[in-house]
């Protein structure tokens, strides 16, 4: 049973799915709280990771707070999950968006080098290449690590695609790389996420709240290879289907980088993310070892 309720199962990601793309408002809006507080509850071993992350973000509090705190972040993910498995819902087509630091997307776009979108898995961060798709008239390609669960990954990739977003899987194979250069190199946008490295991938070591963290080499690398900016871009939940976009500033990589220059972007990169997540604590669905 706890497997089947695992937050990446395909039981779950079915039931969310059919909730989101089918069932009424109230349900979507309000079940969240119900079943990210089950999940937080049937999960041990996921509630004492999320309980490191927090205490990474804030320091060692009160039982009672981190517990709260434990509990928002399992729901704030299950709130995510629905929204974005219900895209195509009516309520869902009319997002309500706000955003910060558009004219450093813009500007990023402009080059026509294309466009490296690196996030993580924070709030609700499956809707930024829909945000460029269909805002900013973008070609864009989610690049993802296979899930474990394949039944999983289909529904999900199954709903992204038919928002106007291509998907690929990275991390079998050493070639895995060359249709992203090519995507860039036409002017269109990757968007890859940090907090989560391909097992066998090289990885770059940075500074994450005071303590070593590693993000992928593959998007600091393909920055030097085409050219492209990295553009960081985090999203907060603020209600039901209303989203707050945080856009920062290019990240520039030169041809010839050094692995010392790979190092510095990841760097850059780190501290954007690790701002973002400490104004939002509760919204980062770090749950991998």
């Amino acid at each position: 049973m706890a497997r089947a309720l695992r937050p990446d199962s395909a039981f779950l990601r079915r039931l969310a799915y059919a909730g989101a793309r089918f069932g009424p408002r109230f349900v979507i809006e309000h079940s969240p709280k119900f079943f990210g507080t089950a999940f937080a509850l049937a999960l041990p071993e996921t509630r004492q990771r999320v309980l490191r992350n927090l205490r990474r973000v804030m320091g060692q509090r009160s039982f009672l707070n981190e517990q709260r705190d434990v509990v928002q972040t399992f729901t704030s993910y299950a709130s995510c999950l629905a929204e974005s498995l219900g895209i195509d819902r009516a309520d869902g087509q009319n997002t309500e968006l706000m955003l910060q630091g558009g004219a450093h997307l813009q500007s990023a776009l402009d080059v026509g080098r294309g466009v490296i979108l690196v996030t993580a898995h924070i709030g609700p961060w499956d809707c930024a290449a829909r945000l460029l798709a269909k805002d900013f008239s973008a070609d864009v390609m989610v690049v993802m690590l296979a899930e474990p669960n394949e039944a999983a990954r289909k529904v999900h990739d199954a709903v992204r695609e038919r928002s106007g977003v291509r998907v690929m899987h990275v991390g079998e194979h050493p070639l895995d790389a060359l249709p992203l250069l090519r995507h860039l190199k036409g002017g269109g946008v990757v968007a890859v996420q940090l907090d989560r490295a391909a097992p066998a991938g090289r990885v770059l070591d940075v500074e994450l709240f005071g303590g070593p963290e590693t993000m992928p080499e593959g998007p600091f690398r393909l920055a030097a290879l085409s050219g492209a900016p990295i553009v960081p871009i985090f999203a907060h939940r603020l209600g039901y289907f209303r989203y707050e976009f945080s856009i920062e500033a290019p990240i520039w990589v030169s041809r010839q980088a050094t692995h010392a220059e790979l190092q510095t972007a990841a760097a850059g990169a780190a501290q954007a993310m690790q701002s973002f997540i400490s104004r939002h604590p509760t919204e980062w669905f770090h749950f991998a070892n």
